[in-house]
């Protein structure tokens, strides 16, 4: 199953394919943050609730001793050194929710504010969403008031369950 909605002012979809690893340690072991440099050339992000990425690869921080790297690297697991990675690639679901109306849609699913001077870009978080724990991510809001591009991660165990409560939200908020 993959899920795809498109309607007035916003596009769901399952975001392309790439390798998810979470890694664990102490943010301030600086022996981490070099080898994270150094297999995917960029820093843990040091701020909480905060990524860091370039073209190849994404780190969002999740807690004080987690990360999600994203990579299109299908070997960067290899390259560690010292981290054990933890692989989580076919354990998560990740939609692109984008749109004019990316922020109504989520914020019927979970009480985080999602105002632009609250939630900017760069930003993410652990919540519940439609009763799921999730991670969600603001990636771009290049345009900030027209169309955000967010993240949204869930258990894949959970996509048909999902896929039925984002049609009802979608059709709840006429669009």
């Amino acid at each position: 199953m993959s899920i795809r909605i498109e309607a007035r002012d916003l596009r769901i979809a399952e975001a392309p394919a790439c390798r998810r690893l979470l890694l664990r340690a102490r943010a301030d072991d600086a022996v981490f943050a070099d080898e994270v440099r150094w297999v995917f050339g960029i820093r843990p992000p040091a701020l909480p609730c905060t990524a860091t990425e370039n073209e190849h690869a994404r780190c969002l921080w999740l807690d004080p001793t987690c990360w999600l790297v994203e990579s299109g690297d299908r070997e960067a697991e290899l390259a560690f050194q010292r981290l054990a990675p933890i692989e989580v690639t076919d354990a998560r679901l990740v939609l692109t929710v984008e749109g004019r109306r990316a922020r109504d849609l989520l914020a019927v699913g979970t009480g985080i504010d999602l105002h632009p001077a609250a939630f900017p870009p760069g930003r993410v978080v652990r919540t519940l969403f439609g009763r799921l724990g999730a991670t969600l991510y603001l990636a771009d809001a290049a345009p900030l008031l027209v169309a955000p591009l967010f993240h949204l991660h869930v258990d894949r165990a959970a996509e048909r369950w999902l896929a039925d409560w984002l049609a009802a939200a979608v059709r709840g908020l006429d669009l």
